[in-house]
């Protein structure tokens, strides 16, 4: 049988009729990664959570720390106003005159009360004293003009408060008031049918002596 011609090239033959030369196929490339350098980065991405961790510890950090900055300043602060009498002559031992303001009602009003003792020294607690008023062993709570608490006794049996008639208005009275101890706990009240309130700080104890009223 005769052979049929045909159109398709041989392979290896060039085809009659033209000097054209075939291109070869170009070389196959290998696939990108989706996470190339070179890919671009969408939009709508999550941000990365460890930069987000990073800058709220940098942010968060600083902020705690100028906060407890703050605290440490104002309880130093605040412990030094209430135990400055410690350090500026209220000291156990030592004597220093006082200046208070009270009222002739005072001698039963004021009471205080702690477990504490300092010698024959001690407060009344819940005890009435409205029947014989304090002896001079009770311990009653004061505050000097200049705003100085503090837990004394005797102040009413002085001689000069026993020697004459109490003013019927607020007085003052300048004593020598003799320190010998501090209370760590105790509770005070400023009215007779009153209720009992913590102290809330280290208070001096302490007995009057040459009390007068100023003329």
């Amino acid at each position: 049988m005769p052979a049929v011609a045909s159109d398709d090239p041989i392979p290896g033959v060039q085809p009659p009729g033209g000097d054209a030369e075939i291109e070869p196929a170009p070389a196959p490339q290998p696939p990108t990664s989706p996470t190339s350098a070179t890919s671009p980065k969408l939009a709508n991405d999550p941000p990365d959570r460890t930069e987000r961790r990073n800058v709220l510890l940098f942010t968060v950090l600083p902020f705690c720390l100028i906060v407890f900055g703050v605290w440490v300043v104002s309880a130093g602060k605040r412990y030094r106003q209430e135990y400055a009498q410690a350090t500026e002559g209220w000291r156990v031992g030592s004597s220093r005159a006082v200046e208070i303001t009270v009222v002739k009602d005072d001698k039963y009003n004021l009471a205080c009360a702690s477990d504490q003792v300092f010698g024959n020294l001690a407060c009344s607690g819940t005890r009435d004293l409205r029947d014989s008023g304090p002896d001079e062993s009770t311990l009653q709570p004061y505050y000097t003009i200049g705003s100085e608490f503090f837990l004394g006794a005797g102040l009413w049996n002085s001689p000069e408060l026993l020697a004459r008639a109490l003013p019927s208005e607020r007085f003052t009275v300048v004593c020598t008031y003799h320190i010998t101890g501090v209370v760590k706990s105790a509770e005070v009240r400023f009215d007779a049918n009153g209720t009992f309130s913590p102290v809330g700080k280290t208070v001096t104890v302490g007995r009057f002596s040459d009390c007068a009223i100023p003329r």
